[in-house]
């Protein structure tokens, strides 16, 4: 078993980084676009109106993956190396948002751009499913007031993403711009899946 505060460090500053960079994608207006007026300064914004869109979903999606990461930490007394390479995994395709954001953002029609954003949503999720999973095979790692059952509770609520995700997929062969509405969800389904375990368990 290995301390758990370095890998919340670096945790943390890579979650930082993507969200930070994200914004380095909005584009500024140059002098190539003739703006000359307000108005046309609002007219080249509303050019752009998908990119922004798309910058907040990403920038909330991310904030949701942090937040779920820290409350397994909550949990976690130290990790081990198959939850580090998991752990580094989902880093890495944290660190893929940045891209995946700017490419449906400004391809919003296209079902390639959806389809890798909609990956790239998915492989985050699955990976942070699967390091709930080994703590449910390594209960050493969890703190001795936390037991598996909590990181099920996690792994149940936390399924919601993928699925949306996996819908999305599906709904993008249609119409890639309305794939994107299916996030939108994921505050009510969470809760509701959340509220509905805790019933279970405390009836169990």
């Amino acid at each position: 078993m290995l301390p758990l505060n370095r890998l919340e460090g670096l945790t943390d500053g890579i979650f930082a980084i993507a969200m930070t960079i994200m914004v380095l994608g909005l584009p500024l207006p140059e002098a190539r676009h003739n703006i000359a007026s307000s108005d046309d300064l609002l007219n080249h914004l509303l050019d752009y109106s998908e990119l922004f869109w798309t910058y907040v979903l990403s920038f909330l999606l991310l904030g949701y993956f942090w937040i779920n990461q820290q409350k397994l930490f909550k949990y976690m007394n130290n990790t081990c190396t198959r939850h580090l390479w998991a752990t580094l995994g989902e880093l890495l395709l944290v660190c893929v948002i940045p891209f995946s954001s700017g490419l449906i953002g400004g391809h919003i029609d296209y079902f390639t751009a959806s389809f890798v954003f909609h990956m790239n949503i998915l492989l985050i999720a699955v990976l942070f499913l699967f390091q709930c999973l080994l703590l449910m095979r390594y209960p050493e790692m969890l703190k001795n007031d936390a037991s598996g059952k909590t990181a099920l509770h996690i792994v149940k609520v936390n399924l919601v993403i993928p699925l949306l995700a996996v819908l999305g997929i599906i709904i993008a062969l249609f119409s890639p711009p309305w794939s994107l509405a299916v996030y939108v969800l994921v505050p009510f389904l969470t809760s509701i899946v959340s509220k509905r375990t805790r019933e279970k368990e405390k009836t169990a």
